[in-house]
């Protein structure tokens, strides 16, 4: 495996992001990453810069040249510059790659330009554990009364108990008013995969002019038995389909789920898509 690391330069009171080598993927289905790098200026963090995004590459060359106004000279020795490599998704939260700092008091700046490689170190971030992750878009149409629910993809699901091998992961929507479900939707299943890619598009009709007050949202992630020969079942029951988790979304929705749920409702013909933690069914 190459050594992950970003090549940068310095001057007094200038910084270059060049390039960056190795970087590990963010996307587990092309292997690749939409790289960018933030840029500040420490301790006191008043300058904060950030390079374009390089799509769909682990070796992103950014050649680009940035000035901090307002250092005085005598300071620069106190400082150093933090780059913090990241990966954009525009569906939720950047995924950050590695970080590294370089402190200036050992840099002779006086020399004009200073080319330096430092090592990428990955940040101590905690991994999504337990029953993987869900990314939805939702959308809420007042004038015309409907929910569309769009499921995007999966991430990181777990096996189920009696299933060593791949599973074949799906997703069933359920429509609730109050506690009577009244209607259902099904996604594709994808073959072999615990990281999904669906985008399915669901539109369902609100039961009531209440708008989303009483309505929620139900959503199982469901391994497919059928190529392996076990669990067959039919009509609507997931019955012996095991279950890898389960998300509720609504108004007393706990968390990311019912922070999802009030935005769509304050904010009605918007398209609002969040990554959600699966729980235990």
């Amino acid at each position: 495996m190459r050594e992950r690391d970003v090549r940068t330069s310095a001057a007094d009171r200038q910084s270059a992001s060049e390039e960056a080598h190795g970087l590990a993927p963010t996307d587990e289905q092309s292997l690749t990453s939409d790289p960018y790098i933030k840029l500040t200026l420490l301790p006191e963090k008043k300058h904060r810069v950030k390079t374009r995004v390089l799509r769909k590459t682990l070796e992103p060359a950014f050649d680009e040249t940035f000035s901090f106004y307002g250092v005085a000279a005598a300071r620069v020795p106190e400082l150093a510059l933090h780059f913090n490599v990241l990966s954009f998704d525009r569906f939720s939260r950047d995924r950050v790659i590695g970080e590294t700092l370089v402190p200036l008091a050992g840099l002779d700046l006086s020399e004009g330009r200073v080319l330096m490689s430092r090592e990428i170190v990955k940040r101590n971030v905690k991994k999504c554990v337990g029953r993987g992750e869900l990314l939805l878009s939702l959308c809420y149409q007042s004038t015309s009364n409907t929910l569309t629910v769009v499921v995007l993809k999966a991430r990181q699901l777990p096996r189920t108990e009696n299933n060593n091998g791949p599973i074949d992961p799906y997703v069933k929507v359920n429509l609730y008013q109050g506690k009577k479900r009244v209607s259902k939707k099904k996604a594709h299943v994808k073959k072999c995969t615990p990281n999904p890619v669906f985008n399915d598009v669901f539109v369902f009709d609100l039961p009531s002019d209440g708008g989303l007050r009483d309505t929620s949202v139900e959503l199982l992630l469901l391994d497919s038995e059928r190529a392996r020969g076990g669990g067959g079942g039919g009509g609507d029951s997931h019955g012996s389909k095991p279950v890898l988790g389960r998300l509720v979304l609504g108004t007393d929705a706990p968390g990311t789920p019912g922070q999802h749920w009030r935005e769509i409702c304050e904010h009605p013909r918007r398209q609002i898509a969040k990554w959600h933690a699966m729980l235990e069914d």
